[in-house]
């Protein structure tokens, strides 16, 4: 088996924290001691027991009856989108084809997916062949991976069956056998999960688009805006969002910034090569897939 090096620094949770002051959410990796809109000091708005006064959150606009703004909102930590791949058993895994998300994802790159076992292995299909990452390695570059399926307990047992009914398909998978294209990562899995016979995975896996439109892209928009907002937090510091008036018939904004998509090819599920029209479809199919429409993942936006 050959092994796999990584050549950036996995990133793990950052801790993104946000809160709401003065009309604004402020997001941020360290608490200030003032608010970035409005200067008002933070440590004003909680009382002399550390809670904060919430009387303002029927009317935004009496917090200024009263001496000035106030939090509006109690700071928490954003959900982190990413996964450590060898904690999660019986699961479908996503990570770039190199680097990581935060720190190294850019719109036009190639992702690499993968299956574990009920024992947390990594098994995965490239141009090295069929490989399997024992739990107990802990592989770097699935340090940060998303999950994009899973199966229930009473599954396990018959997961590992399948996935080694197909691995042993010693000549299907085999380094000779790759092509970037058309028999690469995505075709392990979507053939995994087709012999699996679970309901919701193997039904979308049928297609190669609705596995990547039901599986995929819902947890690439999410990943998108997590990473979008990490880099406007790491490039100045802190990002303020600014909520548009409630008297306006445009809806309110969403509290982190917005997130398009990139097209989705193979080595692994995204390809730099190919280019996304101005109706949001790839100039060429997914292989095997001539003249459909390619669903997209999602855009950096920095």
């Amino acid at each position: 088996m050959l092994a796999t090096t990584s050549t950036t620094t996995i990133t793990s949770d950052p801790g993104i924290l946000c809160f709401h002051h003065c009309n604004v959410k402020v997001f941020c990796f360290t608490l200030p001691h003032t608010c970035p809109h409005c200067n008002a000091p933070l440590d004003a708005d909680v009382d002399a027991d550390g809670d904060a006064d919430s009387s303002a959150d029927a009317d935004p606009n009496a917090e200024l009856d009263r001496g000035g703004p106030r939090l509006l909102l109690l700071p928490f930590r954003l959900p982190y989108p990413f996964v450590r791949a060898t904690q999660y058993p019986c699961a479908i895994v996503l990570r770039p084809s190199t680097g990581d998300f935060l720190n190294d994802y850019s719109n036009a790159t190639d992702l690499h997916i993968a299956v574990t076992t009920s024992g947390g292995d990594i098994v995965e299909f490239d141009r090295f062949g069929l490989r399997r990452h024992r739990r107990d390695d802990n592989p770097p570059e699935w340090r940060q991976s998303l999950m994009v399926g899973d199966v229930p307990e009473p599954w396990h047992d018959f997961w590992d069956e399948v996935l080694e009914q197909i691995c042993a398909q010693s000549v299907r998978w085999s380094i000779a056998s790759y092509a970037e294209e058309s028999h690469n990562c995505y075709a392990f899995v979507l053939a995994f999960l087709q012999a699996l016979g679970h309901a919701h995975l193997s039904e979308a896996a049928r297609s190669k688009t609705a596995f990547c439109e039901q599986c995929i892209v819902p947890r690439t928009t999410t990943a998108g805006k997590y990473i979008s907002l990490y880099r406007k937090i790491r490039r100045s510091g802190i990002y303020v969002h600014r909520q548009q008036p409630k008297n306006r018939s445009k809806p309110i904004a969403s509290s982190t910034p917005s997130s398009s998509y990139s097209s989705v090819g193979c080595d692994g599920v995204g390809s730099s090569s190919k280019q996304v029209s101005k109706k949001g479809y790839s100039s060429s199919s997914i292989s095997g897939i001539a003249n459909r429409p390619r669903p997209t993942l999602c855009t950096i936006e920095e």
